[in-house]
């Protein structure tokens, strides 16, 4: 498994779905996300919309490794 993978599948896959791409509950599918890297590291530590700030939940350096998991998502152009 890649680094950030099985956070990314404990902590974000039941909105966003193992692929990135389910948007249950209005969440952004992450194969189509034209956030930057700053910006996503951003939402998921404060939160946006319904979805909940992390930064309680992981560190720094997991939310960098979950963000960085996710963009490996991004649908091939």
């Amino acid at each position: 498994m890649k680094p950030g993978e099985v956070m990314f599948n404990a902590q974000c896959a039941l909105c966003h779905g193992r692929k990135g791409d389910l948007g249950l509950s209005g969440a952004k599918d992450l194969t189509r996300s034209t956030l930057t890297r700053e910006e996503m590291i951003a939402i998921v530590t404060h939160g946006k919309g319904g979805m909940m700030a992390y930064a309680k939940v992981l560190s720094a350096a997991e939310i960098e490794q979950v963000v960085d998991y996710a963009r490996t998502l991004h649908a091939a152009e």
